[in-house]
């Protein structure tokens, strides 16, 4: 039988919020849909009612949810202001005081794992950036920037970083203003 959440989830990410506007991200997580969204935090009810709203006032340390990563018992939010997680009974933790707009992918980590990662992740990261893409390789902020973590290496494209994939011919970056590959050889090869 099919579960009703996958349904609620496309209404949700095609409906406003009622906290105003679209969610950019939704993640299952203790028998709710949690929507994020520019104003904060939705958990919604299987039939799509918002039955709670986290905001600033519960511990969200911004304003605006951008990112969600289910990890074990523990939901994994991103603000533009730091990072905190939530037990199953929507109790905010703070975890990391860090401009990120996004979530690295859990990849089967256990909770402990994962905030290891994401402590390396902030020790490695120069902190003159707001990350839009984390990847177990490579970071992309907001102004442009493509970093290899652990080697210091650097390429500058144009516009905010939307999303680093791996590619034949090398890393394909795309971007608000178009997509590049980086080849290889670590050149910035091309603008597709």
């Amino acid at each position: 039988m099919l579960s009703a959440l996958p349904v609620v989830a496309a209404l949700a990410l095609s409906s406003p919020s009622a906290l105003g506007g679209s969610p950019v991200a939704l993640e299952s997580f203790a028998g709710r849909l949690v929507a994020c969204t520019e104003q904060g935090l939705e958990v919604l009810a299987r039939d799509g009612h918002a039955e709670r709203v986290v905001s600033l006032d519960e511990g969200l340390p911004g304003g605006a949810c951008v990112a969600l990563e289910r990890v074990g018992a523990r939901l994994f939010v991103a603000t533009g202001e730091g990072l905190v997680a939530m037990d199953g009974a929507f109790q905010v933790e703070p975890v990391l005081d860090v401009a990120w707009h996004a979530l690295p992918a859990a990849e089967d980590a256990s909770e402990a794992e994962y905030m290891e990662r994401l402590e390396l992740l902030a020790r490695a990261l120069p902190e003159d950036a707001t990350y839009t893409v984390l990847t177990s390789r490579y970071a992309g902020t907001a102004d442009g920037r493509v970093l290899e973590l652990g080697t210091g290496q650097v390429w500058s494209v144009s516009g905010t970083v939307t999303a680093l994939m791996d590619a034949r011919q090398g890393l394909r970056v795309e971007t608000e203003d178009g997509a590049f590959i980086i080849d290889t050889e670590g050149r910035l090869a091309s603008r597709e």
